[in-house]
C-alpha cells in the first residue's frame, strides 16, 4: 500500500518554457482531492526591464505594461484547465523571481511550491550562479518539489 502525502494546494512559478509546463502537469498530479488549489505565479523580473530600457526599445512604464499583459495572457491557459475538483488561480507580480515566489507562498499559505530546476535562462549561467530553484530551496519554509529538466 503506498500512502500519498495529502497536498491541498500548491504554488507553480512560470517562466513560460516548457519545463514549467511540466511541472505545472505533476502539480495537477499531485492535487487530487476535492478543493483543492493550485496558484500559477509568474514574477517580471525588474532586471529584464531595466536590460530592456536600456536597449531603448521603451520607458519602463510602458515595457512593464507590456510585459504584465503577455504573461497575463499566457497565464490564462493554466487557469483555463481549472476543474470542478482543482481550482487554478494565477497571477503576476513584480520582482525578483526567488523572492517573490517564496513570498507569494507563504502569503496564499500552500502546502509546497513545484518548480523546474531549470527555465529559459541560460543553463551555464544557472550553475554558475545559482538558479531560482536553487534560491527557493534556501529561501522557502515551505516544502519545495524540483522536477528535474527532459
Amino acid at each position: 500500500m503506498t500512502n500519498k502525502v495529502p497536498f491541498n494546494s500548491l504554488l507553480v512559478p512560470t517562466d513560460f518554457s516548457e519545463n514549467a509546463w511540466s511541472a505545472f502537469e505533476h502539480a495537477r498530479l499531485l492535487v487530487d482531492n476535492q478543493e483543492s488549489e493550485i496558484v500559477v505565479i509568474h514574477a517580471i523580473d525588474p532586471a529584464l526591464v531595466n536590460q530592456v530600457v536600456e536597449l531603448g526599445i521603451g520607458d519602463h512604464e510602458s515595457i512593464l505594461k507590456s510585459l504584465r499583459e503577455n504573461a497575463l495572457a499566457r497565464l490564462k491557459q493554466y487557469a483555463d484547465l481549472s476543474t470542478d475538483s482543482t481550482h487554478i488561480d494565477t497571477l503576476t507580480c513584480e520582482g525578483e523571481p526567488f523572492f517573490e515566489i517564496i513570498r507569494k507562498a507563504d502569503d496564499f499559505a500552500v502546502d509546497a511550491i513545484v518548480m523546474s530546476k531549470l527555465g529559459q535562462r541560460d543553463q551555464t549561467k544557472s550553475l554558475l550562479f545559482g538558479s531560482t530553484a536553487e534560491k527557493v530551496i534556501r529561501g522557502s519554509r515551505k516544502p519545495v518539489i524540483v522536477l528535474p529538466t527532459e
